[in-house]
């Protein structure tokens, strides 16, 4: 029987070690690294939280959950668990597994599908749930035990880390579930004295005209949101938030190309407009060979959208993505490349993403 309890654990941090807390890694194991190396990492100096979702979505989830469990036999380091890393859970315990099975064959990269794959088991929509689970628990039980520990909520002196949301500072929540998958928590009008920090939703979705990766900081409610939306968006980044001596910092990694700007470009910006992914749904007015007229359905707005944007949702259709920002950019910089289209090319600088003439990028 499995407890839907919620796991926490109470540290106490010694306060000339830095603070860092990364979340939804998502498998991107060398992401993470890059991004470890970028802000100098030093398990002797710093503690380490990694804020959920460590697993799932990326290409390297075996390799990331080794090197995890590495990471973990230092006391300074802090690993916990995130709605993506139940399904170690729902295998140990099978648990739900007809959801589970719907969840696999949905998703092209699981820990369950590369440990299926070492022991030659390939996942149909046929397979026997309970064969499948006996099998990856007979020869992976201690890194399935291993997720299965992880706390859903760690709480210091002066800050407390869940994946998606505390409920209030007493008992947290009632359920696991009021920590891993709570949506919009950044949103809501809830206060707290420590300072809360999450991931679980892209800080992206909290975004209106201009569309940015970088954490948010309320420093009135107390509340920082950290999920840069590395894996899940494809101008997705993963961040570090760091704390050092109670000042807050940032950094952040991806796996997008590089390029240098060759001439300066200081576009207007009357009404920039950014659509995001619980708001996405577009009718169709006209099409052109590359790009579609679309209204945007909540707001009203006809944006000439390129087609490589949008998807089918049932009979729905949506947008991923889009923003009619254009980025201003100075010769000499230096851009992450999102997407190309025609003469037209979109763009992350420091964390916001917009779009440039393709024309004034190096080559």
């Amino acid at each position: 029987m499995i407890d839907r309890s919620i796991i926490s654990q109470k540290i106490k941090v010694d306060p000339e070690r830095r603070i860092i807390a990364i979340s939804d890694i998502h498998a991107n194991l060398p992401v993470f690294q890059k991004l470890l190396h970028k802000i100098a990492y030093d398990l002797d100096k710093d503690e380490l939280f990694l804020v959920g979702d460590l697993l799932e979505k990326g290409s390297y989830n075996m390799e990331t959950l080794y090197e995890i469990m590495k990471l973990s036999q230092h006391p300074h380091v802090h690993p916990m668990m995130g709605n993506c890393d139940f399904v170690c859970k729902n295998v140990l315990y099978e648990y739900r597994l007809e959801f589970l099975k719907e969840v696999l064959l949905n998703r092209k990269n699981s820990i369950l599908h590369e440990m299926a794959a070492t022991l030659g088991i390939t996942f149909h929509k046929d397979i026997d749930m309970h064969d499948y689970c006996k099998a990856l628990k007979q020869h992976f039980r201690k890194e399935l035990e291993f997720v299965d520990a992880l706390p859903h909520v760690i709480e210091t002196q002066d800050f407390i880390f869940g994946h998606a949301a505390i409920l209030n500072e007493h008992q947290y929540g009632e359920d696991m579930r009021d920590i891993m998958t709570h949506n919009r928590f950044f949103e809501e009008e809830r206060s707290f004295h420590k300072y809360v920090v999450v991931g679980h939703l892209p800080v992206s979705e909290y975004c209106e005209g201009i569309c940015c990766f970088n954490p948010r900081i309320d420093e009135y409610r107390h509340i920082i949101t950290i999920d840069g939306g590395n894996e899940v968006k494809d101008a997705g980044q993963l961040n570090a938030l760091l704390i050092d001596h109670h000042q807050f910092s940032y950094a952040h990694s991806d796996d997008l190309e590089k390029a240098q700007i060759t001439d300066t470009f200081l576009p207007e910006n009357k009404d920039p407009f950014f659509i995001t992914w619980h708001d996405s749904e577009v009718t169709v007015l006209k099409k052109d060979e590359v790009t579609y007229l679309c209204r945007h359905l909540s707001s009203g707005k006809d944006f000439w959208i390129p087609k490589d944007f949008l998807y089918q949702c049932g009979k729905e259709m949506h947008v991923d993505n889009f923003t009619t920002y254009r980025m201003p950019v100075r010769k000499g910089d230096y851009v992450k490349i999102v997407a190309t289209c025609g003469d037209q090319v979109l763009v992350k600088k420091k964390g916001t993403m917009g779009w440039i003439p393709r024309k004034i990028l190096k080559s």
